[in-house]
């Protein structure tokens, strides 16, 4: 009887302790989505892309999707610790296998990841579009 009264006093006082615990604002451990998404065409069928650097950035992620997909749809590409990355679209296979002629244009998103340990990758940002017909 004496070892359920001192259990049912430990979990209550562990309850009271979980109670009283704070909210932790865990927004601060994610990555920004980059801003300032830049996408130009080269004359060698290429796509130059830039972007504004986030802080706190350890590298980032190049997603894409054709305007044969769906909005939701992102293909990574690539990564690099760079803030500015240069796409091959014809040699790329999704891009070559899947109907190119219909393929008339390229969204290009950006996701940062972080460089610290603990912490999670940001949203992708904004897609940039790029007409390659």
């Amino acid at each position: 009887m004496k070892k359920i009264i001192v259990l049912t006093a430990v979990i209550m006082l562990l309850m009271i302790t979980c109670d009283n615990e704070k909210n932790v604002d865990d927004s601060k451990y994610y990555c920004d989505a980059p801003t300032g998404v830049v996408a130009t065409k080269l004359s060698n069928e290429r796509i130059h892309l830039t972007w504004n650097a986030v802080s706190g950035a350890g590298y980032y992620e190049i997603g894409v999707r054709t305007n044969l997909d769906s909005a939701d749809t992102r293909k990574s590409i690539d990564t690099t610790p760079n803030t500015s990355y240069e796409h091959g679209f014809y040699s790329w296979y999704w891009y070559y296998y899947s109907r190119p002629e219909e393929v008339t244009t390229l969204f290009y998103y950006v996701k940062a990841h972080p460089s610290k340990a603990g912490y999670v990758a940001g949203n992708w940002s904004n897609f940039v579009s790029v007409d390659v017909r």
